[in-house]
């Protein structure tokens, strides 16, 4: 099951909206989030971190790790709501 959404996260002083989904696999869900046309995959891992996946490996770009460390935070923060 999909559900899209928009991903307010405030990155350097600027609030940016990603365009993600989440998509549920029986008990373990992804979030799809779109970074620059690419898309990563966050997931938790076995401690219920975050981790980040890019399916999109020949066209990578590299992130900002202060940005993906803001989207991971966005992530906890409507995690607990």
């Amino acid at each position: 099951m999909e559900h899209y959404f928009d991903l307010p996260v405030s990155y350097n002083g600027i609030e940016h909206n990603y365009k993600g989904r989440l998509v549920t696999f029986g008990y373990v869900y992804k979030f799809y989030i779109v970074i620059d046309g690419l898309e990563y995959v966050f997931e938790k891992d076995d401690e219920q971190q975050y981790r980040v996946l890019s399916e999109n490996e020949q066209g990578k770009k590299d992130v900002d790790p202060a940005l993906i460390q803001s989207i991971i935070d966005t992530l906890n923060v409507l995690a607990k709501l």
